[in-house]
Formats: structure tokens, C-alpha cells, sequence
């Protein structure tokens, strides 16, 4: 053995002492009475990417898929958010994006203080700082209409990504969001419940973080990077929360 690997231990060893502490805390994990294959499959994604979640959390919960239109809305809602704060007034009209939030009643899928943005300058810099946390919103919505699944890593998104998103995977400006989502292909509820149990669980594990635990992978930053997941988490959750509003969805972990 070199005098390295000594010290240090080689890469192979490192990567069977995590797979054989992972498989002792998944074991633990199976003890659980209410546990669940669902869960087990998720807790192992988990831990495999270096999040510990609890293994106190519920596996059972009143969860509804909401109309496909209400999720097509509050995405395109996001995107005239964008609109109005990204694209220069001589690019896009303020009547154009206005026109589009009225005719398909998106105001009724912002909360407060995004109805707020509608009445500030489209160069606010503060406004603008702040929209890129709808944009982690919208991954998880454009998601169920066709756009790659979220990541776990807690990264922001790219720009090429909230582009394709703006482009490809949300209603055009000049088009109705209802005609938009007739020829669309929308996740099952079942895939959805199950990509949200599993931001279920990476959120408690960020939260743990948040407050002192080693419950994150190195270098993962629980508020920056967990923030990504939290918003992620938002989205998935709302979808399934059929009659909540998104101010009122349910982010206890």
C-alpha cells in the first residue's frame, strides 16, 4: 500500500464504508412500522446523494392532484412575472404582458407580493434580485408538462434553463394557456407523488441542517442551496394540494 493511502485510505475503501453505512441506515429505516416501499425507495436516493433525512416522518398523507389547468396557470404566471422584470419595455410591451395575465386569469395564481411586482418599474433591481427563487418554482411546474425533472443537487438553474422553459415548455404571450395545454402530455399523479415524497424528504434534511445537524451532503450549503430545494419542494407539493392556495400549501417536514 502507498504511503498515500495509508494516510488517507484509498477511493475504493471510502466508497464501500459510505455504501455500507448507507445500507446499515436504510435497514434502520425498514424498522419503521408505517414505512413504506415509496419511502424506502426514496430514503435510499437520499442517502446515496448524501442527505440524512428523519426516520420519525410520515409516510401517509391527504394528497390530490389539482386541475392540470390551475398548474399551466400559476407557471405562466411566473412567466409574466419574468416578463414584466427581465425584457426591456422596447422588447415587450407592458399592455402585452398585462393583456395575457388578464385574459387567463393568472393574478389568480400569484400571491400578494407578486401582484405587488405588476405595480413597480420593469427595471426594479430589487424586484429582480428576487425573481430568480420563481424561477425554481417553475422547474418543478414545467415538469409536469414535458421539461427534464427537478434535480436534487440544490443548484440553481441555468439561464440556457429558465430559457427553454420561457420558450418552450410555458404558453406563448399572444396565446390562450387554455388552448396551450390541449395537446399536452401531463405527468401521472402517481409519478408526481412519488418526485414529491422525495423533495418531502430532502427538505427535512435541509431544515435539519438549517438548524446545526450533519444532515446534507459536503459542501451543500443549507441556505443557499437548500433554499433550491425548498423552492422545488413548493411546486410539487402545491400541485398535489388540490383547493389550497399556494400561500396556504402545507411545507411542514
Amino acid at each position: 500500500m502507498s504511503f498515500f493511502k495509508k494516510i488517507f485510505g484509498s477511493k475504493e475503501n471510502k466508497e464501500s464504508e459510505r455504501e455500507t453505512k448507507n445500507e446499515n441506515n436504510l435497514e434502520s429505516f425498514k424498522q419503521v412500522p408505517w414505512m413504506t416501499d415509496l419511502r424506502l425507495e426514496n430514503i435510499s436516493i437520499c442517502l446515496d446523494s448524501g442527505f440524512k433525512p428523519a426516520s420519525s416522518l410520515p409516510t401517509e398523507f391527504d394528497r390530490e392532484l389539482r386541475p392540470s389547468i390551475e398548474i399551466a396557470q400559476r407557471l405562466n404566471a411566473i412567466k409574466a412575472l419574468v416578463l414584466w422584470l427581465m425584457v426591456p419595455q422596447d422588447n415587450l410591451e407592458s399592455d402585452k404582458i398585462l393583456t395575457f395575465i388578464d385574459k387567463n386569469n393568472l393574478k389568480g395564481f400569484m400571491d400578494e407580493e407578486e401582484k405587488e411586482i405588476l405595480n413597480t418599474s420593469r427595471d426594479d433591481e430589487q424586484a429582480r434580485n428576487s425573481i430568480g427563487w420563481k424561477f425554481e418554482n417553475a422547474w418543478s411546474l414545467a415538469w409536469f408538462f414535458g421539461y427534464k425533472e427537478p434535480d436534487i443537487t440544490g443548484q440553481m438553474m441555468s439561464g440556457d434553463q429558465m430559457q427553454d422553459i420561457l420558450k418552450d415548455f410555458s404558453c406563448p404571450i399572444d396565446e390562450s394557456v387554455e388552448d396551450w395545454i390541449k395537446d399536452k402530455e401531463t405527468l401521472s399523479e402517481e409519478k408526481l407523488m412519488k418526485k414529491e415524497d422525495l423533495f418531502y424528504c430532502l427538505h427535512n434534511a435541509v431544515r435539519s441542517a438549517q438548524l446545526g445537524s450533519e444532515t446534507v451532503p459536503n459542501g451543500f450549503d443549507p441556505m443557499g442551496n437548500g433554499g433550491v430545494i425548498h423552492e422545488r419542494r413548493h411546486s410539487l407539493t402545491w400541485m398535489l394540494s388540490k383547493g389550497i392556495s399556494w400561500e396556504e400549501t402545507d411545507l411542514s417536514t
